[in-house]
């Protein structure tokens, strides 16, 4: 499969495979992850080039089942991964979810205007602009996820070679501008209704809401779907905020001297998260870094989680119980001093 072989009219091309296909580095990782992968319609190199992040979001899951050792099945139409697990040879199959901006939303390669914005509205604290982001977020995970339940109830549930195996939703957040901002905030609102998580001196505090308010209509949406058994056919999530360009530029072998990673990462020794700038050249970031898997304890066809093992995926198993390592990758970002 070509993805660079321009199909389509120049004016159709999406600014981030613009982006992406003028940096040979880039071009190079993301030729990595494609290979073995399967164009089934024969239209995902022109979805890739023209809307870009559906495509591109299969194309690093495809990358990381692979990495995994699993392996796919792609003689099937839908959902977009069947797979079978490395160590039991386990069945799963896996819907892709990238959630995108709302109809009146700034897209999320729009980030000039996004400043912009920003910078009219004043100064703007640091914890505003992250409540901000989660609240955007939160609000287009709920939603993706709704469609996604009305497309298994229609569709999905009624395949054979879905019946009896573990349905795992994979989602990838390209909502806004600043969706690699967003840590787990979002996610964990949405499947546990946690709306607020902090310490108040050594111990850990939780507030907890059964939905949050839609900004523009003022609409309840409903949050906290994994404490519910309704959405036992859901198996788990699979969900990343940093499976981004900044993903494939932190895994390309050529390091420039330019470029410097934020990063807000997890403190397996204090109560607050390490943040750090690091340049390219001294900076580590694997394929699976800031890859989260959340069990549904209500499953139908629950997870066997030893399947995927990787100390750089974090597994939550409830809001009060998870497995995750010290550095795990909440957010970064990529900065070129050459831009400034």
């Amino acid at each position: 499969m070509d993805l660079f072989s321009v199909q389509v009219e120049e004016d159709k091309l999406h600014p981030n495979f613009i982006n992406v296909s003028k940096d040979r580095d880039l071009v190079k990782v993301l030729n990595t992850w494609a290979i073995g992968f399967q164009d089934r319609d024969n239209k995902f190199a022109k979805e890739f080039q023209t809307t870009f992040n559906t495509a591109f979001w299969e194309l690093y899951l495809h990358a990381c089942f692979s990495n995994l050792g699993f392996k796919m099945d792609y003689s099937y139409s839908s959902p977009d991964f069947v797979v079978e697990t490395r160590k039991k040879k386990l069945e799963m199959v896996i819907e892709a979810v990238s959630t995108r901006h709302a109809d009146d939303g700034t897209p999320e390669y729009d980030r000039i205007n996004a400043i912009d914005e920003m910078f009219k509205k004043g100064d703007i604290e640091d914890t505003a602009l992250y409540d901000e982001i989660v609240h955007i977020a939160t609000e287009r995970i709920a939603n993706s996820i709704r469609n996604k339940v009305d497309k298994y109830h229609k569709n999905y549930s009624k395949l054979d070679h879905v019946k009896g195996k573990p349905f795992i939703l994979a989602i990838g957040s390209f909502e806004q501008p600043f969706f690699y901002s967003q840590g787990i905030g979002a996610i964990e609102k949405v499947l546990y209704g946690l709306v607020k998580a902090e310490y108040k001196g050594n111990d850990p505090y939780f507030e907890y809401s059964d939905n949050i308010i839609k900004r523009k209509s003022g609409e309840p949406i409903p949050i906290g779907l994994f404490n519910d058994p309704k959405f036992s056919f859901i198996s788990g999530i699979l969900f990343s905020p940093v499976a981004s360009i900044g993903k494939v530029r932190a895994l390309s072998i050529n390091k420039k001297k330019s470029v410097y990673f934020n990063t807000y990462t997890y403190n397996d020794y204090d109560t607050k998260a390490e943040i750090k700038m690091i340049p390219h050249k001294k900076y580590r970031e694997s394929l699976l870094d800031g890859l989260s898997l959340y069990l549904n304890p209500y499953a139908d066809n629950p997870i066997d989680s030893t399947e995927f093992d990787n100390r750089d995926i974090a597994k939550v198993y409830s809001n009060d119980f998870r497995e995750i390592k010290h550095g795990f990758l909440y957010s970064r970002t990529v900065n070129d001093i050459q831009d400034f």
